[in-house]
């Protein structure tokens, strides 16, 4: 069975999003075959998709270089009853907010729309430059973007340029975000696994219990095995205040002797841990 090929792709929507790219991406860099292109809001609808629809396959995001983890997208990974669904690939979209109206003139403009987060991470700009304009939230930045087709030229957006290029706008600014080196990674979900490539990484998530040494035995025994750990991150269990799950991402392939050999032993000293994905490392 082909992973790669499906009856329908769902991606965190609307079009125009930082997920659009991404799901555009893999779609070309791993010759993804699908019928149906499906946009999906918000993420857990993307899941509840999925669930439902054994011939699929899904873009989400999953870690952001500045806010960190999508919380969002890794508890409803780990709830997947069908566990058929792994992460097979992964991909980083640089984050270029562009600021976009049906204005030409920046001076126009006396409102700001877009999600939440892209406010956030474009507050320094709109300080500077909008100090007096009214600032609304929307629910993404594609929305926002959309929104302006049916308001006049005092209204922007803040979104990526390729929601400029869907809705006709013009770009007044590109790449207003405070920090510049901000990066999204995007998995890819399918139902199969990944053969190893020799440059792969594995992500599990687990629980251990809430006494002293717990999480120190689990991560001895990756550095006793020499596995570098390239990422890891704590949810708290919802179970009982000061319990957590841990989020790891080790170096390496599941089938590699070593990890292998880690992962089986690291069962041993925690609770309910799963392998939610074998699959190449994304090079830049």
């Amino acid at each position: 069975m082909n992973i790669f090929e499906a009856e329908n792709l769902y991606f965190l929507g609307p079009e125009g999003t930082y997920a659009h790219s991404a799901m555009q991406k893999f779609v070309k860099n791993l010759d993804i075959k699908v019928k149906n292109i499906i946009p999906v809001y918000p993420i857990t609808a993307v899941f509840k998709a999925i669930e439902k629809d054994k011939n699929a396959i899904a873009v989400l995001p999953i870690e952001n270089s500045i806010e960190g983890i999508v919380r969002e997208t890794i508890d409803n990974l780990v709830k997947l009853e069908d566990k058929a669904f792994k992460i097979v690939a992964e991909t980083v979209i640089p984050i270029n907010h562009c600021l976009m109206s049906k204005a030409t003139d920046k001076a126009d403009i006396k409102e700001v729309i877009s999600h939440a987060q892209a406010l956030g991470q474009c507050a320094g700009y709109l300080c500077k430059n909008f100090p007096n304009v009214r600032i609304t939230p929307a629910s993404s930045t594609s929305e926002a973007a959309k929104s302006l087709q049916d308001k006049d030229e005092t209204h922007a957006a803040i979104a990526a340029e390729v929601a400029a290029n869907l809705y006709g706008l013009n770009i007044l600014d590109r790449n207003i975000n405070d920090v510049l080196d901000n990066k999204t990674r995007f998995i890819l979900l399918a139902r199969g696994e990944r053969p190893a490539t020799g440059y792969d990484k594995t992500s599990i998530f687990f629980s251990v219990n809430n006494e002293p040494g717990a999480l120190f035995n689990v991560l001895s025994i990756f550095n006793m095995y020499k596995i570098n750990m390239l990422f890891i991150d704590s949810r708290p269990s919802r179970k009982k205040m000061g319990e957590y799950n841990f989020s790891i991402d080790l170096e390496g392939h599941q089938t590699d002797a070593k990890v292998e050999a880690a992962l089986n032993l690291a069962a041993e000293y925690t609770g309910n841990l799963i392998i939610t994905g074998s699959y190449p490392r994304f090079k830049d």
